[in-house]
């Protein structure tokens, strides 16, 4: 569901990490460097032909060339032939001058969502039934709504998800469609390009005018916002010198003209940037003032905290759904589901069981940022506890809200207090939590605790803890747990363990990247979130088994809702579930450690990967580093095609299925097509540091960062490095710096798309750089041993007969054993 894609207080990045050392750039004479024309992610535009019609009116639009496929078909109609649908390549969007943020016009790895131009898209300006014809419901929205990865469901993520259960409801497919602005909204609704605004908009005069509107689904009020620090703006106040930038065809631009009339001196900046951007270059200290709404500075909020409300602007406006004119049945299935679909507050307090919950149509599920419960990998959201509350909700036919504990204690006082109806985060079933007014459902984990610390440690009893520390949360299983243990032990009184208090809002992995670094001694940790580690890490091991029998985890409900926890109990016991719930373990838990050598030596045929020539072909139609590539490639899949990731990711360069379905490339198993399409996005994201003032080295260093961890955390530790006093432009040394505390939560706190597991592109990218300069050093040494074996052939061929054939035949290869593969000198 989409607004569950973007509910989080931080997003954890989980992957492969692996250790690395050596040299931060490439060998001297070797060139990364590329240029890259406009329009070159995926070829040439086509000249599109007029739009034709049909015979009931509607018009077919140009398109996207590689997205056609049989389900982009309305329901129930002839596929329209290639003749009749001019189609172009969708290019995407390269990075302006001055633009801080680039849009994000490529769209996230989510199910039914494109950027406009991406979409095999059709005109269509009929009512209801004209849609049902087509079988499908668009829905349009502007670029902030998605490229603004929020921590808590906003209105527009309701309402966005109310036209999509209306959609299906009404038996249409729901379609999200992005334009890159919030002014071509309406524009794009009056041409057919969408049915639906589900933007919030608010029904102004001039907007009634061209079009229609449901009924209210809310009310907000407008604001003035500042950095904190900037004192209140009153009547008087001239402002001269300081800047208020607004986006234009909003409300907020009206507001713009209004205010800049009071205040003299005051530059007003009509922009197309979106407000959500806006928000976040006033946070930035870019611009001194933008004007939004209540909800809108709730979402920037929750990431930039020293922005406050300068002004709120007295009139209330109500917000609506934007619909075409004569579009009356639409206009009253709409209605009907504003009406039918109680919206709920997720911070209001409610206890009641599950009549009510199904009532309010929405199920609240705690949890924590975790690699095994709630995280993002590339754009998408993911997590064993997440899959499972997706299916439960849907096996209670109402939506899924996650709410992202702050500390690992309000996981127990949300659900207790009302804020939330379910904790589902590898909690363990403990006699304090059940004691305290909570019930668990049933058990679907039993995993051993234990000591953690170093690789170096030796803790063979008890005892062997004396004089050591033992950092834990206080709020934890973990802390009971020790205590429990002291109690049944009375001898370790006489020993001097200090137990060390840590802060309620880190997560067991933050807790163990204390201990790997040395700043901790030692914690308690479950095996499951050990392995975890182990995934990218070996510096972090078990020390000792401290032999617990009944560590279950289960999800926690009020024991006031008996209704809800006979639902999970029941959920839980489903023979389907228990199956779903095997593949969950492998998927997120049971993979094996990710760990890859590097490679040492070339091919007798002087190739350093089996697929040289593919690599070479599409290298040189991007204008990329051939070698860069291929040992991009050795790291996403050590040269395997066959390659599939636990999250999904596929094929020679590990792409995902829904970033391949945008690049218009299907079978992504296929070498080539893996190939082309991992060049495709490559592409898309090295357009995103043009323009930038980066040096064509560090827009490689920073394009493959994004290819690991998403444009939006190498976006994030850009801001941060420049906070930081670090360079913006350079990526080794200085923004992969920053990267790296995007993992502590006085940084990612502030960070607009949150949490991070900074390690991964830190040692993605120089694990590249050092295999670059690898396979560089490697075919220069082959070279010269090829041109050396020429030489000595040429020599040999004054030689005598007879000393020819005791030589052999005349080769290269003279200059090794026959099966000597070349390799790089110690």
């Amino acid at each position: 569901m989409r607004h569950i894609l973007r509910t989080f207080t931080g997003l954890c990045v989980l992957c492969i990490l692996i250790a690395v050392t050596g040299c931060d750039r490439p060998p001297e004479n070797s060139t990364i460097e590329r240029n890259t024309e406009p329009g070159a992610m995926a070829g040439e535009e086509r000249e599109a032909s007029a739009n034709s019609t049909t015979a009931d009116g509607t018009e077919t639009v140009p398109a996207e060339a590689d997205q056609a496929t049989d389900t982009d078909q309305p329901a129930g109609a002839e596929k329209t032939s290639e003749k009749n649908v001019p189609r172009e390549k969708f290019t995407g969007q390269a990075a302006e001058k001055n633009d801080l943020r680039p849009t994000a016009d490529w769209a996230p790895d989510t199910t039914g969502e494109f950027p406009i131009g991406a979409f095999n898209n059709y005109i269509e300006k009929g009512d209801l039934d004209a849609l049902r014809k087509r079988g499908k419901l668009r829905i349009l929205t502007d670029v902030a709504n998605t490229d603004s990865l929020h921590r808590a469901a906003t209105q527009q993520d309701i309402e966005i998800e109310l036209a999509k259960q209306k959609a299906e409801i009404l038996g249409l497919e729901p379609v999200v469609l992005i334009v890159n602005s919030f002014d071509q909204l309406i524009p794009k609704l009056i041409a057919g390009e969408g049915d639906i605004i589900a933007n919030n908009l608010v029904p102004t005069k001039e907007r009634a005018e061209i079009i229609d509107f449901t009924r209210p689904t809310g009310t907000t009020h407008d604001t003035l916002i500042s950095q904190a620090d900037v004192a209140e703006v009153k009547s008087d106040d001239k402002l001269a010198g300081k800047t208020l930038a607004v986006t234009k065809g909003t409300v907020f631009e009206t507001r713009g003209h209004e205010l800049a009339s009071q205040h003299p001196g005051l530059k007003l900046e009509v922009v197309e940037k979106n407000y959500v951007e806006l928000a976040l270059d006033v946070s930035l200290g870019h611009i001194d003032f933008t004007i939004i709404d209540e909800q809108i500075f709730d979402l920037v909020q929750q990431f930039r905290d020293n922005l406050k409300k300068n002004i709120v602007f007295e009139r209330e406006d109500p917000l609506t759904i934007g619909i075409r004119k004569d579009s009356p049945q639409l206009k009253a299935a709409l209605d009907a589901a504003i009406r039918n679909i109680k919206l709920t507050n997720p911070y209001a307090r409610h206890l009641g069981d599950l009549d009510k919950i199904k009532e309010r149509g929405v199920l609240r599920a705690v949890t924590r940022n975790h690699p095994g419960t709630y995280f993002m990998w590339k754009g998408r959201v993911m997590g064993y506890e997440y899959e499972l509350l997706q299916k439960f909700a849907k096996s209670l036919d109402v939506r899924l809200e996650i709410i992202v504990a702050p500390t690992h204690r309000e996981i127990f006082t949300m659900v207790r207090d009302g804020k939330a109806d379910v904790a589902a985060s590898l909690l363990s079933a403990t006699k304090a939590r059940d004691e305290a007014g909570m019930d668990f459902g049933p058990a679907y984990m039993n995993e051993k605790v234990s000591l953690v610390g170093r690789p170096d440690e030796k803790i063979e009893k008890l005892e062997d803890l004396n004089g050591r520390s033992i950092h834990l949360l206080r709020s934890s299983s973990q802390f009971e747990l020790l205590m429990e243990l002291f109690a049944e032990h009375p001898e370790l009184k006489e020993i001097k363990i200090d137990i060390t208090l840590v802060p309620e809002d880190l997560t067991i992995p933050q807790i163990l990247d204390r201990v790997a670094d040395g700043d901790y001694d030692l914690t308690i940790a479950d095996d499951i979130t050990v392995r975890l580690e182990h995934h990218w890490r070996d510096d972090v091991v078990n020390v000792f088994d401290l032999h617990v029998e009944d560590n279950y985890y289960a999800w926690m409900v009020r024991e006031s809702n008996p209704k809800l926890l006979e639902a999970v109990t029941k959920f839980f016991n489903d023979p389907k579930i228990v199956k779903l719930r095997q593949t969950l373990f492998h998927k997120y838990f049971d993979e094996p450690k990710r760990t890859r050598d590097e490679i040492k030596s070339l091919s007798i045929k002087g190739e350093i990967s089996p697929f040289d020539k593919l690599v070479k072909k599409y290298a040189d139609e991007y204008d990329f580093d051939w070698r860069l590539i291929v040992a991009q490639m050795f790291q996403e899949s050590t040269f395997n095609p066959k390659a599939k990731s636990w999250v999904g990711a596929r094929g020679l360069m590990q792409v995902m299925p829904d970033t391949g379905k945008q690049v218009g490339e299907k079978n992504l198993f296929d070498p080539e097509t893996s190939v082309r399409a991992g060049l495709k996005y490559l592409n898309w994201l090295h357009r995103k540091f043009e323009d930038k003032g980066i040096s064509p080295e560090n827009k490689m260093w920073f394009t493959l960062a994004s290819y690991n961890a998403g444009l939006g955390h190498v976006y994030d530790a850009q801001d941060l490095a420049e906070q930081k006093g670090w360079n913006r432009k350079v990526w080794f040394n200085n923004v992969e710096k920053a990267m790296l505390l995007l993992s502590e939560k006085k940084y990612y706190s502030k960070a607009r798309y949150g949490y991070a597991r900074g390690r991964e592109p830190y040692d993605y990218v120089r694990k590249i750089s050092q295999r670059f300069r690898t396979y560089a050093a490697l075919l220069e040494a082959y070279q010269r041993q090829q041109e050396v074996g020429a030489i000595n052939c040429a020599i040999a061929s004054a030689w005598p007969d007879w000393l020819r054939s005791a030589a052999g035949p005349c080769s290269p290869a003279l200059t090794r054993e026959p099966n000597q593969r070349a390799s790089l000198s110690p």
